[in-house]
């Protein structure tokens, strides 16, 4: 019985892998099962003993790949006490950075979501929303604080993850247009600095961490 039920694990994960990546590539509509069971290794009866409607499927690859967005102890420790946004700001930069680079299937699948499928918000709220929560409770204390600018905490919280999205987005409409390609350490200063200038009431990048608790 054991060995069946990890069978059945590893082929549910096979199924839902091949569905990410083909859902990613092609979106709801235009991926078909017959083609995600081919690239499961397995036939379209047995993809739909897992699932047995194409919707089920698609919202199974999406959490897969939600599940796997955490924070990281740093940053969770840094936002729960505190820390300067010169400090915490570049650390939230550079963890949408990597998850964008680790998982680059996610964000097309989150697009694919919201303009094909109904009920993206309360599946991405569901795995995001706590992730996006404590990012914007700590800009709310610094704007109690005066470490930045009284800004809603939400619309700062959306600028950041909105700015870096975009930005990827242009890189890749652009195409064989020559736009200059930063490494992620560059890529994440560069952005750091442009929220920090926006955000910190003085304009100033660096200042002592005491100004700033």
């Amino acid at each position: 019985m054991e060995q069946r039920s990890l069978a059945k694990n590893v082929t549910e994960v096979r199924i839902v892998e091949a569905a990410a990546q083909m859902f990613a590539r092609h979106g709801f509509k235009a991926a078909t099962t017959r083609e995600i069971a081919q690239l499961a290794d397995l036939n379209e009866v047995t993809l739909f003993r897992y699932f047995l409607r194409k919707p089920d499927l698609f919202w199974a690859a999406v959490e897969s790949r939600l599940s796997r967005v955490k924070l990281g102890r740093e940053l969770q420790t840094n936002l729960a006490a505190n820390e300067a946004p010169t400090l915490v700001v570049p650390q939230i930069v550079g963890f949408i950075l990597e998850s964008m680079a680790e998982q680059p299937e996610l964000y097309r699948l989150l697009q694919v979501a919201a303009f094909e499928l109904p009920g993206a918000e309360k599946v991405i709220r569901e795995h995001l929303g706590p992730i996006f929560d404590a990012v914007s409770a700590y800009f709310q204390r610094c704007a109690e604080r005066g470490a930045i600018h009284r800004v809603s905490a939400s619309l700062a919280t959306l600028g950041i993850l909105g700015s870096v999205i975009a930005h990827a987005n242009l890189q890749t409409l652009a195409g064989g247009c020559e736009i200059p390609a930063l490494g992620p350490e560059e890529q994440t200063a560069a952005f750091a600095e442009l929220w920090l200038r926006a955000l910190r009431p003085d304009g100033e990048l660096v200042a002592s961490a005491a100004s700033d608790i």
